[in-house]
């Protein structure tokens, strides 16, 4: 929860926590934004709810032929519109004040100060810019461009449909009237995937086009080495990771966890060598007796330093450092899942 810094306003984001330990719930989907007046505690601002890429664990089950509404998936940032007492305002996914927010609000209140959104529904737009890409080159654009609404009292979303008055540009539509019809049509150049919107159901799902994973992964040169670095070092890989697709948090926690067993492992053997080798000392044993049994052994190295006291996991992370060609484009699609914060 963030507190807007001149309102008494309130925005929730569900955190990277919850998208680590996959703690999807009917609450944690739907503070993607989700403002609030603190004073009251009514709901001002009500965001799509967290949907998920096709792939992912969360995801629905793929209705290839139940009637749908496809549009591109624009690749910029989530911009939420909310009364602020001085007309409307923008928010991002977590913040009223990031600088996709800042720059939003100034587009809105210059460009198109007399807009209002239909009562009781919350007007959801893509910000793109060109200080804000992220991957896509979409020129000079510098604007909101309208994805939807969600009815606040509900949760039910629409279309850009819903708002006719919007006086800026509009999400792309595409022909295709079911995920059938659009698995099937050709891979659209220098676009990012679709967002697929069953309306009987209002659920919706993300298909990313396999190049724009891989020019993502080559613009933030994400690899195995990165993320060894990390944890080496000590950084906060989270926060690092946070901006990132949803495609690349469950394959760097693979990493992690691949990384943190292999340490782990390799730690208790030599405990146990060390045990072993002091039980079988006699009373008042001395280093050297030490020496004659842990000098043959194959992990002798770690066992003197066990013996010094000194810790020897700095030296097991450097044993278990990966290659820097190992990237999510090299493994499968099994490998991929969940968030990002300005560009989910």
């Amino acid at each position: 929860m963030q507190r807007h810094p001149e309102r008494p306003l309130s925005i929730y984001n569900y955190t990277e926590a919850c998208v680590y330990a996959h703690e999807w719930t009917p609450v944690t989907m739907a503070c993607r934004g989700l403002v609030v007046d603190d004073s009251s505690g009514a709901v001002l601002a009500r965001p799509f709810r967290k949907f998920f890429n096709h792939d992912q664990p969360g995801a629905p089950d793929l209705r290839l032929d139940a009637p749908a509404t496809i549009t591109d998936k624009s690749d910029g940032s989530l911009g939420v519109l909310y009364p602020d007492g001085a007309g409307f305002a923008v928010a991002t996914r977590g913040s009223f004040t990031s600088d996709q927010a800042r720059h939003a609000t100034a587009v809105l209140r210059s460009r198109y100060p007399d807009f209002v959104p239909p009562a009781g529904h919350t007007v959801l737009v893509e910000i793109v810019y060109p200080a804000n890409r992220i991957v896509l080159d979409y020129g000079g654009l510098d604007d909101l461009v309208l994805l939807g609404t969600v009815e606040i009292g509900t949760g039910r979303s629409s279309g850009p449909e819903a708002v006719p008055d919007w006086p800026g540009p509009v999400v792309e539509r595409l022909p295709h009237r079911t995920l059938a019809e659009a698995l099937a049509a050709p891979v659209r150049e220098s676009r990012e995937g679709l967002v697929v919107h069953w309306p009987d159901t209002d659920v919706r799902v993300k298909i990313k086009y396999p190049e724009y994973v891989r020019l993502h992964r080559l613009t933030f040169g994400l690899n195995a080495r990165v993320v060894w670095e990390f944890l080496v070092t000590g950084q906060d890989l989270a926060g690092w990771v946070a901006p990132l697709p949803d495609e690349f948090h469950r394959w760097v926690d693979s990493v992690v966890a691949e990384l943190t067993t292999a340490v782990e492992a390799r730690a208790v053997k030599i405990e146990q060598a060390y045990r072993d080798i002091v039980a079988e000392l006699p009373d008042g044993w001395t280093r050297r007796d030490f020496a004659e049994r842990a000098a043959r052994h194959p992990e002798r190295a770690f066992l003197f330093l066990r013996l010094d006291g000194k810790d020897y996991h700095p030296l097991l992370w450097q044993q278990v450092r990966p290659s820097a060609d190992r990237t999510l484009h090299k493994v499968g699609r099994d490998d991929m899942t969940e968030p990002s914060e300005e560009t989910a």
